[in-house]
């Protein structure tokens, strides 16, 4: 009986055995290298050794020793001697890790260490003897090199000492480049370049001192806080004079950044820029007009944000490159942000193939000028850009308002932006005016509208796909010229005069005609948002819809609506009676007709509909006789099926866009492309609203 038992338990011990090695390993090596303490060696040892007696007597079944059991054995012996001996006295370099360590909660140890060494501060003087010079402090350190504060001897003049790193002076190329950099700037005797006085390059002493300049580099101050706009206008024409000033020599800076521009103490008095308070540094890969081989890496030496095109792509640089490079500086002076974003290799893709979204797309108060002038600064082409001349003469001109907006009609925009979710173009597509934000704070928008139209005293209506919670159901809005809300209406739900899908609508002879897209109905309001009636309805046409998208009226009164569903456009008077259609065939012989996704109509009452199909505009004249088409191509990455937004002014001239794509057509009364211009957010919404001008005397 007892030997049948001792098997039981012999075979219950084996899968005991390795728990308790592997949990002996563990505990044993964890404690010992974080403690280190002589007491917990030898009472891990201890324990080592009762748990192998107790493996061991496991281990014997019918008088024979199990071999792996019996290996588990002496390795835990082994285990507990080493612990005995790491108890005994410390692991080389033992201490310094352990005085980073939590102590073990579970055995309740309280230990102590000695102090760690202390760790060099950042201005801890090294052993550097000058001697013309004596060093004070370190200021600032980088990859290559350190700056110090130091005193001359002769005369007491404190001034900043760049000092290599030693390990850089073995490399001759590397020699050549820093004292280059001292080279061209005792060249320079500008307000706003940063003095050298002198320089040695003979071992022992390698240094350049520097004119030592108390303020913060322009990124840290951008890391810190806004700039106005007057002010960036002052630093900008300050750093264009500076490097107009070093072009003049021949010399082309390559390496425009905010780190390379110091802002002194004190350089804005009563908001205008002391002379000499924007200081031009780090000319250290700065180059003649002609290219030398110390540019070391080629034309990829510089700071990829700030780089320009010809730049990266390693072709020839020159003023022009400064020119642009400064442009950047001054967008993301006006912006809060760098034009370009992402790795090395996408900002240069970047560079040389994208444009950044305009300043004022980016923040709606930068003033029109200035953010026209960024733009120039930083065009593609090098010969498109302005020289610093031109730039010089622009600000002092003046660039901190908008050029007069004195077009009779403007472009009404909806789009996909929190700033200026709706705003205001002039006619050659230009962004002038911010009328509302998306805010659920009061004068906002809760969500970006998805039609929009005027009437003759330019107040404008919009309607929205979901209404303000807590605050008004209403799916229309009524805003004066100047943004204020003056009126809203129609509820949302099923009742008289309340809507449930708004998705176009039209302003005639003093009515509002909404276009709801879930109920198939068109509802009229007066302009006051008072209910007058309905028409429509779920149908195959003669009067009824399937699928109705756009909705429009002409100058003689007449309703036309886009039926996506049916394909057709059908025609109303102005009470709503179904007059006539208009419907294309795929072709002579077919009785199929072709889809149909867009529609608008001019002032003379020409109508104009989109084939999408034949990807062309096909004009209807007042007479209904076919007029003129031309082609609207869709472009990669527009929502395919959603329905063209037309605008038409009183001298013909075609605006298209895509609803939910971003890029604006302008084409001429004969069809022919004018421009393209990128909206920047996709475009939700677009109507022609008559604008209130002073007249001029």
């Amino acid at each position: 009986m007892f030997t049948a038992r001792f098997r039981a338990v012999r075979r219950g011990g084996e899968r005991l055995n390795l728990l308790l090695l592997a949990s002996l390993f563990l505990v044993g090596l964890l404690l010992t290298l974080r403690m280190g303490e002589r007491v917990l060696g030898m009472l891990l040892a201890a324990l080592a050794l009762a748990l192998t007696g107790a493996m061991t007597f496991l281990a014997f079944g019918n008088g024979q020793l199990d071999r792996v059991q019996g290996l588990a054995a002496v390795a835990a012996v082994l285990v507990g001697s080493g612990a005995f001996v790491l108890g005994s006295r410390p692991l080389p370099g033992q201490i310094a890790n352990l005085a980073n360590s939590r102590p073990l909660r579970t055995l309740r140890f309280q230990r102590t260490a000695p102090p760690p060494p202390p760790t060099p501060s950042n201005n801890t003087v090294p052993d550097l003897h000058f001697q013309e010079y004596e060093v004070l402090e370190r200021i600032g350190s980088g990859g290559m090199g350190s700056v110090f504060r130091g005193r001359r001897k002769t005369d007491g003049r404190t001034v900043a000492l760049k000092v290599p790193q030693e390990k850089y002076l073995e490399d001759t190329k590397f020699v050549k480049r820093f004292y280059r950099e001292a080279e061209v700037l005792k060249r320079f005797n500008h307000p706003n370049i940063v003095r050298v006085y002198d320089y040695k390059m003979e071992d022992p002493e390698h240094y350049i001192a520097m004119e030592f300049l108390d303020g913060e580099s322009l990124e840290a101050v951008l890391d810190d806080r806004t700039l106005s706009f007057a002010e960036t206008v002052q630093i900008v024409r300050a750093l264009a004079d500076a490097l107009r000033h070093i072009h003049m020599q021949n010399v082309v800076h390559r390496d425009i950044k905010p780190a390379n521009v110091m802002v002194l103490k004190g350089a804005f008095v009563d908001g205008l820029l002391r002379e000499g308070g924007v200081k031009l540094m780090d000319f250290g890969i700065a180059v003649g007009r002609v290219l030398t081989r110390l540019t070391m890496t080629g034309a990829r030496v510089g700071t990829p944000i700030y780089m320009a095109p010809e730049q990266a792509k390693g072709h020839r640089v020159d003023a022009r490159s400064d020119v642009y490079s400064l442009g950047l500086l001054a967008y993301e002076m006006v912006t809060g942000e760098p034009a370009f974003k992402g790795s090395y290799e996408a900002v240069v893709h970047q560079q040389v193939f994208e444009a950044p979204k305009p300043p004022k797309q980016m923040n709606i108060e930068v003033p029109g000028r200035l953010s026209d002038l960024i733009l120039n600064m930083i065009e593609k082409d090098a010969a498109s850009r302005p020289t610093l001349d031109e730039v010089i003469s622009r600000l002092d001109k003046g660039v901190l308002t908008d050029d007069a907006f004195t077009d009779p009609f403007a472009l009404a925009l909806g789009v996909g932006e929190q700033r200026a979710a709706l705003r205001l173009l002039d006619l050659q597509g230009k962004l002038r005016v911010g009328l509302r934000d998306l805010s659920v704070a009061e004068g906002g928008l809760p969500n970006v509208p998805n039609a929009l139209a005027s009437d003759a005293d330019g107040f404008l209506y919009l309607s929205l796909l979901e209404f303000r919670q807590g605050k008004t159901n209403a799916l229309v809005r009524k805003l004066a010229p100047d943004g204020r809300e003056v009126g809203a209406f129609g509820a949302y739900g099923l009742g008289e005069g309340m809507l449930l899908q708004p998705v176009s609508l039209t302003v005639s002879r003093g009515h509002v005609y909404v276009l709801d897209g879930e109920a198939c109905t068109v509802t009229v309001y007066d302009t006051a948002g008072r209910f007058a009636w309905r028409f429509g309805g779920r149908g195959p046409g003669m009067g009824r819809f399937e699928k109705p998208r756009t909705i429009v009226s002409a100058p003689d009164g007449h309703i036309y609506v886009l039926d996506v569903g049916n394909k057709e456009v059908q025609r109303f008077t102005p009470e709503g009676e179904y007059l006539s259609r208009y419907a294309f065939r795929l072709d002579r012989k077919s009785e199929a007709l072709r889809d149909l996704d867009g529609l608008g109509v001019d002032p003379s009452g020409s109508v104009y509909i989109v084939d999408s199909v034949a990807r062309k505009v096909r004009r209807i004249e007042p007479d209904g006789t076919p007029g003129p088409a031309f082609t609207l191509e869709t472009l990669v990455g527009e929502p395919e099926g959603a329905p063209w937004l037309l605008q038409v002014t009183e001298t013909g001239q075609i605006y298209a866009v895509r609803q939910g794509g971003q890029v604006l057509r302008m084409y001429s009364s004969a069809g022919d492309l004018l421009s393209s211009r990128d909206m920047y957010a996709p475009v939700q919404a677009m109507s022609l609203v008559k604008r209130a001008v002073p007249v001029r005397v």
